[in-house]
């Protein structure tokens, strides 16, 4: 080990043999990606491709600088909500030579982020007097089984620098020992720019100082200097989410958006999900002790094995040594200030809240909290390593307990090398195998052909059917990613907006109102003032079309078609003629409509839950439809939707169809009534096609997943082909649709 005291001499060398390193093993596992980067995708679907393509569009295509015009047509949206990194597609608009290799960018930055972490840790040891080999072992050791690097897989690239908690951490403890002004100021700006990579990463940040230097400041209390600190705390930790706060809303012109994510208490860590990881040797051993671990897609803050012995040894021991240890105040409160926000990442703060009665709607806006667990794994090991080193210290005159030092950090090394090579290839047949959609040099003849079409006949719009529409929190529609893929590769490559939509926190109002587009019998649709007199280039899948979806393309003729697709142009007149005409069956929609040889049911209200207020969590059945009263073949369910506070409606029942026949019984459908259709003041439409067997048993429940309170009427079953008029006085209703 003295040869490296000996290169060591200058901290340079060691920074460049951290980077000589890093790259030998991100580039060992990741050449073909590395060699390749602007031809691959790490994936083609969900967030990967909407991230790909927001930070892409916006780099390219758009005019405006905070707003993005490539989904949500004819409306757009605020860049901060599109997770297309708005700070870097900033910088990258300026350099139009770039605009070839966006994509291999990316994917370089996020990559070299990993490779430049290790010089953050070993900056941090060094601030913290550890000697320069261990620091060396131990800050390589750390960035391997960073919980970041896996949102590369996932798509969330702004999510994936495994650099910036550790530069925060720097600056803290930057702060912390020297008290300089100008720390201060680059803390702040630091958080506050981080907003604009994720807002994720710049409010865990901006928390994560306040608590901090809390602490720092708690633990090295002074009255006199309560006015100074408290001035620290304030410019570093609560100013940058103050003009984070106070941009958006001068810059935010999007109204209505929902206060409340869907999915919370959801997307959360346990105890089990930090000790058990989903690779590895140790995983099987692991799983066994630690059985709870929570499953879901954002993946876990896995310690790694040897800090989970090391940190049993330690805290098991504390109650005997605590007097042997040696503790920095500015370690502690870095700890104190990482286990909080672990708190947090447990969704533990939301049951606080309800027995304090609080509610702190900023936190309700980050519904996925296990990523507030990151810190918290970076923090631990820098904890240990420091404490343990320090406590040992006054003995390392004798040499070899400094050796067994340096032999802990080099075998901390090796086994997160090991546990790092599972967690590098366990998923690589499902990654990084996917052609570059937004270099033009990897697409087809055909995918080419249409593109240069495009351009010439420069459409409005592009609506991809079935309709993808994700995001306000509170509808959805069916369409998914095979709607989505072509519609954002033509999109990018002819600057065209999509009538569509995979964000966040989209505006409730304009969900509804692009919606509303494809509602063939309402009269007047606010949207509709915004559409130009250009057509609209439609995309089709092989996928089941929603009725009112098929309704829209009931005389339409396609253009192109392969195997999967069917394409071609609507005019803006054709999208929003309205449906009229003869009508196969007139009822009196005050009135229960029962079965006759027209095969229709309509119940318009009824003295029993759910056409009553329903507020429990129940099964409550709408109809029993007995076997051998309908023919068989394909239905149209749909009914009104109520809330009790409709103006913040969230939660939504879900429709559940069971099939009995003989003693065979079983759901048949699980559909949530967020997929909805038609928006009028006050109720909902819900409209979905079935098939029914007409000697089937069937039994229309709705189950609602909340106390919010509901209610619905206008109950319709009718047969996919029979079009149906109900008259109530003055009000005339068409397929369960008022005109």
């Amino acid at each position: 080990m003295r040869w490296f005291d000996k290169f060591a001499d200058k901290d340079w060398k060691v920074y460049l043999f951290l980077i000589f390193s890093g790259l030998a093993i991100y580039f060992g596992y990741y050449h073909s990606v590395l060699l390749n980067a602007n031809s691959v995708l790490s994936g083609i679907t969900g967030d990967a491709l909407k991230n790909y393509y927001t930070y892409a569009f916006h780099i390219t295509n758009d005019s405006e600088l905070l707003h993005f015009s490539g989904m949500n047509f004819p409306y757009g949206e605020h860049v901060v909500y599109t997770d297309c990194q708005p700070l870097l597609t900033f910088l990258l608009r300026l350099f139009p030579f770039t605009h070839q290799h966006l994509i291999g960018i990316l994917h370089w930055l996020l990559f070299a982020s990993f490779i430049v972490t290790p010089l953050i840790f070993y900056r941090i040891f060094q601030r913290l007097n550890i000697d320069k080999l261990s620091s060396f072992f131990i800050s390589l050791g750390i960035t391997l089984l960073s919980p970041q690097f896996g949102k590369i897989f996932g798509g969330h690239h702004g999510l994936a620098y495994g650099c910036f908690i550790p530069l925060s951490i720097l600056f803290i403890l930057e702060y912390q020992q020297k008290k300089q002004p100008a720390i201060l100021i680059k803390i702040c700006l630091y958080n506050f720019l981080l907003f604009f990579i994720h807002p994720y990463l710049g409010f865990s940040s901006s928390v994560f100082t306040f608590l901090s230097l809390s602490f720092f400041f708690l633990f090295d209390f002074r009255r006199e200097k309560i006015l100074m600190n408290g001035g620290s705390i304030l410019i570093s930790g609560v100013l940058p989410i103050i003009l984070f706060k106070l941009f958006m809303v001068v810059t935010d012109q999007h109204l209505n958006r929902t206060g409340e994510p869907q999915g919370l208490n959801v997307l959360v860590e346990n105890i089990d999900s930090i000790l058990a990881p989903d690779f590895g040797p140790f995983q099987n051993f692991l799983e066994t002790i630690f059985q709870k671990k929570i499953q879901h897609l954002e993946g876990h803050s896995y310690l790694g094995v040897f800090v989970i012995f090391l940190a049993l040894g330690f805290f098991g021991t504390l109650p005997f040594l605590f007097k042997k240890y040696f503790f920095r105040k500015e370690l502690l409160a870095l700890l104190s200030a990482s286990m909080i926000l672990l708190f947090i990442s447990f969704g533990l703060h939301y049951r606080l809240f309800d027995v304090l009665h609080l509610k702190i709607s900023a936190l309700d806006q980050f519904r996925a909290v296990c990523r507030f667990a990151w810190t918290f794994y970076y923090v631990l090991p820098i904890f240990l390593f420091s404490v343990i080193y320090h406590s040992l210290e006054p003995y390392f005159e004798n040499r070899s307990l400094l050796r067994t030092f340096k032999l802990l950090s080099l075998l901390f090394f090796l086994l997160n090398f090991v546990e790092a090579n599972y967690y590098y290839t366990k998923d690589q047949n499902n990654f990084w195998k996917f052609r570059n959609v937004f270099n033009e040099a990897c697409l087809n003849s055909e995918e080419k052909k249409i593109i240069r079409q495009l351009k010439t006949d420069v459409p409005q719009a592009i609506l991809p059917l079935p309709l993808f529409h994700i995001g306000s929190e509170t509808y959805a529609r069916l369409g998914g990613d095979n709607s989505m893929i072509p519609a954002m590769i033509y999109s990018y490559h002819a600057n065209v907006p999509i009538m569509g939509v995979s964000m966040s926190r989209t505006s409730i109002t304009e969900t509804e109102n692009e919606i509303q587009l494809l509602n063939s019998y309402k009269r007047i649709k606010s949207a509709a003032a915004l559409l130009k007199d250009l057509p609209f280039f439609v995309i089709k899948t092989e996928d089941a079309l929603l009725p009112d979806e098929d309704r829209l393309l009931s005389k339409f003729k396609y253009l192109w078609r392969n195997d999967s697709l069917q394409m071609g142009y609507i005019s803006k007149a054709q999208l929003l003629l309205r449906k009229s005409g003869k009508y196969d069956l007139t009822l009196n929609a005050a009135l229960i409509h029962s079965l006759d040889t027209s095969g229709v049911i309509f119940i318009p209200t009824d003295n029993k839950k759910p056409f009553t207020n329903t507020i429990s969590r129940d099964y409550e059945t709408i109809y029993i439809l007995d076997s051998n009263k309908v023919r068989s073949g394909s239905y149209i369910v749909s009914f009104h939707n109520y809330y009790a506070n409709f103006g913040r409606r969230k939660e939504f029942p879900t429709l559940i169809i069971t099939r009995g026949k003989g003693k065979d019984y079983k759901w048949q459908y699980y559909q949530s009534t967020r997929l909805l259709s038609g928006f009028y003041s006050h109720y909902d439409v819900f409209e979905y096609p079935i098939d029914l067997e007409g000697d089937c048993r069937y039994e229309f429940v709705l189950k609602a997943d909340s106390d919010m309170p509901y209610h619905i009427s206008d109950f319709m079953l009718r047969p996919a082909d029979i079009a149906v008029m109900g008259v109530n006085g003055n009000d005339t209703i068409i397929n369960n649709f008022s005109k």
